[in-house]
Parts: C-alpha cells; sequence; structure tokens
C-alpha cells in the first residue's frame, strides 16, 4: 500500500505510545507486570520514522534546508511546550539536589543528545529511571541525530548507486545491527541508547518504504498483515526489560513492524482495527501524549507516591486532555503555519527555558525555595549515610583495615567493624569530641571469624582476615559491632579467582544456622583479647501497604513548593523476631546490646520520620539522625 497518508500507521502508532505509557506507569496484573515489553514501543516508532523519513527523502527530494526545516516544525513546538511546563513544575516539586539534575536533562533535551547523557547513568530499567522527568527524551536524541546524517546517506546513493538503493540500505541494516549485538556484549546501557546501535531499526523502515513501492499484492496480503500484529503483541506481552535487549528481541518486534507495515490492505479486519477512531486520534496525537506522559508519571510519583490503576485512569485522561490541548491549539498550528513570526514562539520558549537552566546554576537548585533547616536536614540526604563520611577525598566504606579511617580526639577508643550498617554509625561517631575512633565497616561484610561472603562482596571472607590481623594487636578497646542479619540466610562459602564486587556466582550456601554460629565465635574472639563487644540489633523494617519501601524518597517525595512535611509516621515493622535469634546466639556472653525496636516501636508501630526528617537515609539504613538516637546508649557503655 503506497499512499500519502496512511491512518492505520496511526493505529499503530497508537499501539506503541500506549504500550510506552502503560510500561512506565508500572502497572500490575494479577501480581505480574501488566505490559512487561511496553519498553519495545518505541522500537516500532523508529521504523516508522524511517519509514516516513525515507519517503520524503525519495519522493519529495526536498533542499536540505526544507527536509531541516520540516523536521523542527514537526519537533521543536510540541517539545518546548513540554519542557517549559517541566521547568515550572520541576521547581515546584523538585529538591536542589534532583533539581540541578533535572538541568543535565534538559540541556540533552534541548540539544538532542540526551541519549548519551542517560548512556553513562543508571540503566533505563533501573528504579530511579522511573523517576527522570526527561528520560523519554532519549529516543528523540536518537531519531534527530539519525535525520541529521540520513539525508546525505539517501541523496548520495540517488546520485551515485540508485540502482542499489535497497541493497545498500539493507548492507547499512546488517552493519548497524551487528555493532549493536557487539555493543550488547560489552555493556547493555550502552547498546540501549547509543544511535549507531539503534539506526538500524530506523534503516528498516527505509527499507519498507523501497519494497512497499513495488510490491504487487497477493491473497496472502491480509494473513501476513495479521501475523506481523500478532508478533508485535507477543513481543510486548511475553517479553521482559530484563530480558538481552536491544538486539534479538528488539529485531523481533521490528521485523512484526514491518510486515504489518508492508502487507494491511485498505478493507481488512486488520485494517479496520487499526482505523477505528479512538485509534487514529491516539495516534494523531501520539508525539504529544509520548512528550507529556512521562512528566506527568514522574511529577506525579514525586507529589503523590506510586500509582495504582484508578489512579492510572485518572493521570491518563489528563495525559490526553494535555496532549490534545498542546496539538490542537500550539503543535499542529505553528507546524502548518506559514509565518516567520511563529519562530518568536520558539525563541520565547527556549529563552525561558535556558534562562531556568542559568538560574539553576547560579542559585544551586534553587536552593532559596527551602528554610535554611529544610537544607540542613536534606544534605544528610544527597547520599546514604554509610558513604557520607570521607577522609583523604575517598569514602570510609569499604576500605581495607590498614588504610581505615582514624578519628583522634583524645579520648576512649572505638572501633566500628561490621558492614553498611554499623556503617551509618561513622558520621555521629566521628563528631563525638572524647572518643577516638576506628572504622572497619565494609559493605555487606559482617565481621566473622570464618570464610563466608554475602551478596556481592566475594572479598568479604579476605577483608575478615585482615580484620582479625589488626584486632589481634589492638589493645583491649570497645567494639561496635553491627550487620545486617537478615543477610545471614543467604551465606556463601569462599569462591576462587573471584572479582571483588563483581562475581556474584556461588557452588554452595553456607546454612544459617552455621553463620550465627560463626558470629557467635567471633564475639567470643573479641571478649577472649579483652575487648568490650557492642552489638547493635537489627533496626525495625521500613513497610508500606504491605511492601518494603525506601523512606528517603518518600521523604523526598514530600517536597512541596520548597516546605519539606516533617510529620511523624508510622510505617515499619519491628524486627524483634531477628533481634531474638542474635540474642539466642549470643546467650551466656557478657556483650551490650544497643536495642533500636525498643526506642524505635511502640504497640507494634514504628517511627520511620520525626522532626528532623527520615530516619531512614535509603531502604533499611539509618540516617544521620537515625544513628543520632543512640549515641548515648553507645557512649554510656563504653569502658
Amino acid at each position: 500500500m503506497n499512499k500519502a497518508y496512511r491512518s492505520e500507521l496511526d493505529g499503530l502508532r497508537a499501539v506503541a505510545v500506549l504500550s510506552v505509557i502503560i510500561y512506565h506507569a508500572e502497572l500490575m496484573f494479577r501480581g505480574g507486570v501488566l505490559l512487561p515489553g511496553g519498553f519495545l514501543g518505541v522500537d516500532i516508532f523508529f521504523v516508522l520514522s524511517g519509514f516516513l523519513i525515507t519517503g520524503i527523502l525519495i519522493d519529495k527530494s526536498p533542499t536540505l534546508f526544507a527536509f531541516y526545516k520540516s523536521r523542527v516544525d514537526r519537533i521543536y513546538p510540541a517539545l518546548l511546550l513540554m519542557l517549559f511546563l517541566s521547568c515550572i513544575f520541576a521547581y515546584i516539586y523538585l529538591i536542589p539536589s534532583d533539581l540541578l539534575n533535572f538541568r543535565k536533562q534538559l540541556k540533552g533535551a534541548l540539544a538532542f543528545y540526551s541519549n548519551y547523557i542517560f548512556m553513562f547513568e543508571d540503566s533505563y530499567i533501573a528504579d530511579s529511571s522511573k523517576y527522570k522527568i526527561l528520560l523519554h527524551t532519549w529516543s528523540l536524541g536518537v531519531e534527530w541525530q539519525y535525520y541529521l546524517v540520513f539525508p546525505f546517506v539517501i541523496y548520495t546513493i540517488k546520485k551515485f548507486f540508485s540502482s542499489q538503493f535497497e541493497q545498500i540500505l539493507i548492507i547499512l541494516f546488517g552493519i548497524s545491527f551487528f555493532y549493536c549485538l557487539y555493543l550488547m556484549k560489552i555493556n547493555n546501557t550502552f547498546a540501549f541508547y547509543s544511535t549507531f546501535a539503534r539506526v538500524w531499526e530506523l534503516f528498516a523502515g527505509g527499507v519498507v518504504f523501497l519494497i512497499s513501492k513495488q510490491l504487487k499484492d497477493s491473497k496472502f496480503d491480509n494473513l501476513l498483515s495479521a501475523f506481523g500484529l500478532m508478533i508485535i503483541i507477543y513481543s510486548l506481552i511475553f517479553f521482559k526489560d530484563t530480558d538481552a535487549h536491544p538486539g534479538f528481541i528488539s529485531l523481533l518486534v521490528v521485523f512484526g513492524t514491518m510486515i504489518f507495515v508492508l502487507f494491511i490492505k485498505e478493507n481488512s479486519l486488520i485494517y479496520k482495527i487499526a482505523t477505528l477512531k479512538i485509534a487514529t486520534f491516539i495516534g494523531i496525537i501520539s508525539y504529544s501524549l509520548y512528550l507529556y506522559h512521562q512528566p506527568i508519571l514522574v511529577f506525579y510519583r514525586l507529589a503523590y507516591g506510586e500509582i495504582g490503576k484508578k489512579i492510572f485512569v485518572i493521570l491518563f485522561l489528563l495525559m490526553v486532555l494535555v496532549s490534545y490541548l498542546s496539538y490542537k491549539f500550539f503543535e499542529n498550528p505553528l507546524r502548518r503555519s506559514k509565518r516567520n513570526k511563529k519562530y518568536l514562539i520558539f525563541l520565547f520558549l527556549l529563552l525561558s527555558i535556558i534562562a531556568f537552566y542559568k538560574g539553576a546554576k547560579y542559585t544551586d537548585g534553587y536552593k532559596f525555595r527551602q528554610p535554611e533547616s529544610v537544607r540542613e536536614a536534606l544534605k544528610y540526604f544527597e547520599e546514604p549515610e554509610y558513604v557520607r563520611i570521607k577522609q583523604d577525598g575517598k569514602t570510609c566504606n569499604a576500605r581495607k583495615p590498614l588504610s581505615a579511617c582514624k578519628v583522634k580526639n583524645n579520648g576512649k577508643n572505638l572501633l566500628l567493624v561490621g558492614d553498611s550498617f554499623v556503617g551509618v554509625f561513622t558520621g555521629i561517631i566521628s563528631e563525638q569530641k572524647n572518643l577516638n575512633s576506628l572504622f572497619f565497616n565494609y559493605g555487606q561484610c559482617p565481621l566473622l571469624k570464618e570464610g563466608v561472603w554475602f551478596g556481592s562482596r566475594p572479598e568479604c571472607s579476605d577483608i575478615n582476615k585482615l580484620r582479625w590481623i589488626e584486632i589481634e594487636k589492638m589493645k583491649p578497646l570497645n567494639v561496635l559491632v553491627g550487620t545486617n542479619f537478615v543477610q545471614f540466610n543467604y551465606g556463601k562459602k569462599p569462591v576462587e579467582n573471584y572479582i571483588a564486587g563483581t562475581t556474584t556466582k556461588f557452588k554452595e550456601k553456607v546454612p544459617k544456622e552455621q553463620i550465627y554460629k560463626n558470629f557467635r565465635e567471633s564475639i567470643e574472639k573479641l571478649i577472649s583479647l579483652g575487648h568490650n563487644p557492642i552489638i547493635l540489633l537489627q533496626p525495625p523494617r521500613p513497610m508500606k501497604d504491605g511492601k518494603d519501601y525506601d523512606v528517603a524518597k518518600e521523604m523526598k517525595r514530600q517536597v512541596n513548593s520548597g516546605v519539606l512535611s516533617f510529620a511523624k509516621e508510622y510505617q515499619a515493622v519491628p524486627s524483634t523476631n531477628i533481634d531474638l535469634e542474635v540474642r539466642k546466639a549470643l546467650k551466656g556472653l557478657n556483650v551490650t546490646f544497643i536495642d533500636m525496636n525498643a526506642k524505635m516501636c511502640k504497640d507494634g508501630k514504628c517511627l520511620t520520620i520525626d522532626k528532623n526528617g527520615s530516619l531512614y537515609n535509603s531502604g533499611f539504613h539509618l540516617s544521620y539522625f537515625g544513628a543520632k538516637l543512640f549515641i548515648e546508649d553507645i557512649l554510656k557503655n563504653l569502658k
């Protein structure tokens, strides 16, 4: 089918944009993600964009100036308006540190290179991505970079190799695809965001256009178009973002899109479904809908928390309304206007966004929006408490014992040893005026006598050997021992030839009972050396609606117009069952226990936020304020 406007492609655009929206909303259905492959909607857009652009360049042969002007008129009006509105809401809802991060996203979106900004951050599927307001603009970066080069490719082929048009595009498709596979072996995130690893999808659209110009009708067309749609739907429903992509997963949905576009025929059942009014309406406003969906989802999360099904319906209706208004009264009129005065509107929006960008730089994220007391509290949540304290420019966490951080104040001697759960006390301990302290905290490495490791720290066994070498040299002192006792359920036997922080595979688990026995022997050894062990019991576990949650992130969410709400919340559960296990394991030993549940919980409800801010810095880790609750209990038990 070869005609200027193909309404059935708007139906396919509707499928693409709806799948992306549902994926980013993280909707659940019967205990699973509703549309786990929804991220592949972008791949559908790439194919359609390649099909459209190739058609324009071959059939209309516009000058380079006319081509780029048409792309600016198509892309910039709605993009600038979305960025302008996002700046307003970012000013209202983002704390200064997050606003500075938004500033980087803004620059990338304006200059169409945000894909290369996100390439060096967390992966697209990381939990932090759902709070990135302009994450979706990565695909615009890929498309615009493609636009910059592709006209030269097409015009060069037309002039010198016109008889090999399809073959050359197929070769370019293959080069890009195999580069994508190569890059995936090195870094999946790089492959996901890289333009060179993605343009094969746009080339695929170009190949479809060339084939469609000479393709003849056949009796199998309706069957093939239905088959293409089935491939797309299968990919969206059954593929997951944890599958290796892009690559063969993307290739399948790209192939389905190519088949659909090539073989769909008017008056077929698939055509009638794809051209339903609701489908074409969504398709027509799909660009605006794509632009606005991510900011609306993120700002809602920042203001109110996670998105349920009922809330999603309301937010989706809001997306449609905003997108329709943007398309009807801004995007479409400006795109079709022949008056150059429209560029004054572009210029106004652009200068306003640049002014916001510059203002954020010179005011440190417009930090004047918040009272000094709020800014003082929030500085403790810019990074996890256990890595906040630094010496010689490096964090005190995860150092070998010989290079451990020390604080000398000519007083009693205290050694902190264990994992990040004791590491959160380094900040408050370092401030004590009459205390000499030494920090042997190493993430996921509790103090044990024999070789065991946890999580992604196979070096933990060796770290403990080094710890004991130093501890045995020390004169009797106070030892604050802390660990996440939950990980005692997941101990692993030592492995050879590990890579620190990278090796995760293991052959054999260590029973919990054996690890507790190991832990008891470690404390017995401390006592035999004359040391005074002080054991940090488990902090309460933050829970909300029956699920674990990050209190610090919830606290940041409460920022509204620069004012942080320090309401008391009781949304954690006691971990007394774990405390009982620890006490039982150390029964009969002369040790002191710091009971966090006793101070933070009452009648089964546990404090998670107080007047100073969150008691948890991230996940289960205590903040500076949380650690401060127990400093008196620690100090009074020092010898």
